[in-house]
């Protein structure tokens, strides 16, 4: 490990997995554990389980299972000394990094360089718009489209000069490095290759907050017709348009008070919306949304709208946007505001109360689609075929067969069209369309190690419900008669960890070397043990018995047919048991 041992133990015996995974996914209780829906692939029932006695998760669909610091790990995309560092700093633990590999250290020291020189460069806008003369015009626009002061402070808007090299001159007198300057993405190199130039000039500058309130990059608008109006940062190693949305670092708590997130295009939707009190918005930052956005967004809230405008691009948005909600199976509605409306406009002229009122209409999604199709194609005989042909895609990729079959009767009601001729074009669909689904049996191809015996599964959960019985299991040598390696070398693990049942099961994760390992442990911490913990030494007991005995037993059988096709001479039958012999060995060694 890159941090000292005694360090990951302090972190996460101060760590409470449930308010670490709390701030990220729903949670409800259900007996001991908390569940949810899982971060880490689609689903509609919550399987993504928690155990705060334990303190691990796991998903019993996907598979995914950990501690704190492997959550953190794996939903924000770090590795683990940053992963450690980001706890230490929650919950005031100091982490020294002088001793990390360099290779990583280096990676953990420009992202942290990244985030330094953004918020830099952000007081530096700050301070053009509102102490430089030439940030008056810049002042004027965003009065002309009515932010008020307090909004510009809470997000710290600024003014990008029409300079070709005031970031970069800033940047110099700040001692930045060119080649951090540049990875930046603020500054450009010049074709000619000598210096660089400002990406951002003469805009009104939009700092994009991560969900830990660091600055991730920029957003840039222009204050008159010039091309492109926006202007985003590109990727760099901390900023990530597929998984960053704007304003979600102010929106989180407020989605989670009221269950709905509204999601708008642009930065001044979302500040006008935000200023007028309806505070559960995000904006997306001119991408289409993806599925890590939705399934970040499922953590605060389980309903979403989508606001769009009412002409022509922002119907072909909501529209691109909708097969991403389908597949993540979230509770999705289409608020298509009045012609000639945007949601900053509407709210600007109705206010707060209307826009609210009017979010209560929002459409479903098969609704809005199906009233979109027919105001295309009207509902004439051949109006009403290229309807069913619009709708069939979006009926297909629907995975609950009961939900699809209430769309069907609708959209045939609707039509007038027999509803068995809509089934069948539907299934028709399904089957032409049938592709890899983001299912377990899909993104989790079968698990060798579910070919060997189930009882070594049994007994490394046994273990970690138990650390009482370890001794008894070391005794016994019944490791050595494991079939599977990888159980074997897990259970080796176990034997050697400190017993001390508080954080047994944080302990053995701690040393696994691998994520996969990791998730198995949580796995089999989580599958049910023994209810009478006076039984659980019998319990071992037998399973350790039936371990050895099984394993001595077809050990000695193959090896008896191996002998007596020797002293037959059998050559053919001799060859053909030994490859069953190193068959079996590959399959419970999992190769």
């Amino acid at each position: 490990m890159f941090i000292p041992e005694e360090k990951i133990s302090e972190i996460l015996h101060a760590a409470d997995i449930v308010d670490i995974v709390s701030e990220s996914v729903i949670l409800k209780k259900s007996g001991q554990n908390y569940f949810g829906l899982c971060p880490f692939h689609s689903e509609k029932t919550p399987s993504f389980s928690v155990n705060p006695g334990k303190q691990i998760f796991h998903c019993f669909g996907c598979g995914a299972g950990g501690n704190s610091l492997s959550f953190v790990m794996k939903y924000h995309g770090l590795a683990f000394p940053e992963a450690a560092k980001m706890l230490a700093r929650k919950y005031n633990i100091t982490v020294d990094t002088r001793h990390l590999d360099p290779a990583v250290k280096k990676h953990q020291d420009l992202k942290e360089t990244l985030f330094r020189i953004n918020r830099k460069v952000m007081a530096h806008y700050h301070q053009h718009l509102h102490k430089d003369p030439a940030g008056q015009a810049a002042r004027q626009y965003l009065d002309h489209r009515h932010i008020t002061p307090a909004v510009m402070e809470e997000f710290h808007l600024g003014f990008a000069l029409d300079q070709w090299d005031d970031v970069v001159g800033f940047l110099k007198k700040a001692r930045v490095s060119r080649k951090a300057a540049e990875n930046s993405g603020l500054v450009l190199p010049r074709k000619t290759g000598s210096g660089f130039y400002d990406r951002f000039r003469n805009r009104i500058m939009f700092p994009i907050f991560d969900i830990n309130m660091q600055v991730a990059g920029f957003g840039g608008r222009v204050m008159d017709d010039a091309m492109p109006k926006y202007m985003n940062s590109p990727e760099t190693p901390v900023y990530s348009k597929t998984r960053i949305l704007y304003g979600l670092h102010a929106a989180k708590t407020h989605c989670r008070t009221t269950g709905i997130v509204h999601i708008v295009e642009g930065y001044f939707d979302f500040l006008t919306l935000y200023q007028h009190g309806i505070t559960n918005t995000v904006a997306t930052l001119g991408t289409a949304l993806t599925p890590e956005h939705v399934r970040i967004l499922k953590g605060y809230a389980p309903a979403m709208i989508l606001v769009f405008d009412s002409d022509a691009a922002g119907i072909a948005a909501a529209k691109r946007s909708i097969k991403t909600f389908v597949n993540e199976g979230v509770e999705t509605r289409i608020l298509i505001l009045p012609k000639g409306e945007d949601p900053d406009t509407f709210v600007m002229k109705n206010g707060a109360a209307a826009f609210q009122k009017l979010a209560e209409t929002a459409r479903s999604v098969m609704a809005f689609l199906r009233e979109v199709a027919i105001e295309a194609h009207g509902m004439s005989v051949s109006g009403r075929a290229k309807v069913l042909a619009d709708m069939v895609p979006y009926l297909g990729d629907i995975h609950d067969s009961a939900l699809r079959s209430l769309h069907v009767r609708d959209l045939a009601e609707t039509l007038g069209i027999d509803e068995t001729a809509v089934l069948e074009k539907v299934k028709q669909q399904v089957v032409q369309g049938r592709h890899p689904r983001d299912t377990v049996s899909d993104t989790h191809p079968a698990d060798p190690e579910r070919s060997s015996d189930p009882r070594e599964r049994q007994l490394l959960s046994l273990m970690l419900h138990s650390p009482d019985i370890i001794g008894q299991v070391r005794d016994s040598g019944v490791l050595d008669h494991f079939y599977s390696e990888r159980l074997c070398r897990i259970g080796r693990i176990m034997v050697q960890a400190d017993p001390d049942p508080d954080f047994f099961v944080t302990r053995v994760m701690g040393g696994m070397a691998s994520d996969e390992d990791r998730e198995l442990v949580a796995a089999l911490a989580m599958s049910g043990g023994v209810d009478d913990n006076d039984s659980l030494p019998a319990a071992a007991a037998a399973v350790i018995q039936r371990i050895i005995r099984i394993r001595r037993k077809n050990d000695s059988r193959l090896t008896a047919k191996i002998k007596q096709a020797e002293k037959s001479c059998d050559t053919d039958l001799m060859e053909l048991l030994r490859l069953k012999q190193q068959e079996l060995r590959q399959i419970y060694n999992g190769q």
